[in-house]
């Protein structure tokens, strides 16, 4: 009886378990489409669906010019917010520090934007004139968040004069406006990267991703800064410590 399980499941599945079994490592190069197509006597275009879905999940990565190769173990960091005020990127230099790993912010554009452009940004902060700062986060030099935030340009005037490669966004509210933040909320959400994060994030566009939302309040408890935040799922997981009640 013919199986019911797609055809490129099935091959997606075969490079599962040599995955997972360590007959390819991290950093092996994959054989190229014409030899797997060979080998396990499916369609080239079959092999190719496989590897796009593997890829699309974070277990493959494939280098312009290079070829497809098995990409590192994904790394979960634990990663908890305090109520306490926020001295870097988020809070989570620290936790990345910790591990021996270096966490960089990138600017990658700073605009001002249309009112009605951002609906959930401005009933969280009515009556600003919003700026919107995209920056993307790195761990030891790899892509792994991308950021959009969202702040009041005429508070934060200038900003733009102080806003340079690997000054985390943090520093520039705390030092050049004298402002410290705390976290108010953080919802999560499963989601897939658009074109323009997939660029960012150098994964394939369609790759899952973790959304993440907050908002931060000043020392006065304003609302403050609106934050959006795609997160690579193949390298980063949020975790909730819930400390036991006595």
């Amino acid at each position: 009886m013919p199986s019911r399980v797609p055809l490129y499941r099935q091959v997606q599945d075969i490079l599962l378990q040599r995955l997972d079994s360590g007959m390819l490592q991290p950093g092996d190069r994959l054989p190229p489409e014409t030899d797997l197509a060979a080998e396990l006597r499916v369609n080239r275009l079959t092999v190719r669906q496989a590897i796009g879905e593997l890829t699309r999940a974070g277990r493959l990565v494939a280098k312009q010019g290079s070829g497809t190769f098995v990409a590192p173990p994904p790394r979960h960091f634990p990663i908890e917010l305090a109520a306490s005020f926020i001295n870097d990127a988020d809070g989570l230099s620290e936790a990345f520090r910790s591990a021996g790993r270096e966490l960089t912010e990138s600017l990658v554009s700073s605009e001002i934007v249309l009112g009605g452009s951002a609906p959930q940004v401005e009933a969280y902060l009515p009556g600003c004139r919003l700026r919107r700062v995209d920056t993307v986060l790195a761990v030891d030099g790899e892509p792994w968040f991308a950021n959009s935030v969202w702040m009041d340009d005429r508070r934060f005037a200038d900003i733009d004069g102080h806003l340079r490669e690997g000054v985390p966004l943090y520093s520039v509210w705390r030092d050049a406006y004298g402002v410290r933040l705390k976290a108010a909320w953080r919802s999560f959400a499963a989601g897939t990267a658009s074109p323009q994060v997939a660029a960012l994030l150098e994964v394939p566009a369609g790759a899952a991703v973790l959304l993440r939302d907050g908002l931060n309040l000043d020392a006065d408890d304003a609302p403050t800064v609106y934050i959006n935040r795609a997160c690579r799922s193949d390298r980063v997981r949020f975790v909730a410590n819930y400390a036991p009640t006595s």
